[in-house]
């Protein structure tokens, strides 16, 4: 099972563009992981409540999370899990931390998402995503998807072919 992290405002739409990435898993479920990312505040006091933060959730639509439903129901046999994080921090370290603690194999960003800030305290992730040496796919294509990396790098896949 590979875990693909997919950056998202929490529109629908974002649900529907991540089935495209089921074309390189053909033989391989996936665990796909919605993620926003927000900046630490200054204030202590909302840094002690860090944990019991509702805010977030309260910005998630219904439609968000029926759409996450309807799409893993449609694809059973594909999809392990989805699962909505959220990434605290403004540092290429925090972000690995994350990337690291969620087990992310792959990073997918389709071609059709821009940054859409939903908070105050939003962040675009793309400069985590495109230095966190994760590999990033950017574009789907039924035999060759095109994956940018840090540098220039073939990557093969027993159940996918990455380059």
């Amino acid at each position: 099972m590979k875990t693909i992290l997919i950056p998202t405002d929490f529109n629908e739409a974002s649900v529907y563009l991540s089935e495209n990435i089921l074309k390189n898993f053909k033989n391989e479920s996936v665990k796909i992981i919605f993620f926003h990312a927000y900046k630490l505040t200054d204030s202590i006091s909302d840094l002690l409540m860090l944990s019991r933060r509702s805010t977030e959730y309260g910005q998630i639509p219904e439609s968000f999370h029926r759409a996450c439903y309807d799409f893993k129901k449609t694809h059973q046999g594909k999809i392990a899990a989805i699962g909505i994080e959220y990434f605290y921090g403004s540092t290429m370290a925090a972000f690995r931390n994350f990337a690291e603690a969620h087990e992310v194999d792959f990073i997918y960003c389709p071609e059709a998402y821009s940054f859409r800030q939903i908070s105050k305290y939003s962040i675009n992730p793309d400069v985590f995503l495109n230095k966190s040496g994760i590999p990033v796919i950017n574009t789907v294509m039924e035999e060759k998807p095109a994956v940018k990396t840090n540098t220039t790098v073939s990557l093969e896949h027993e159940n996918a072919q990455l380059v």
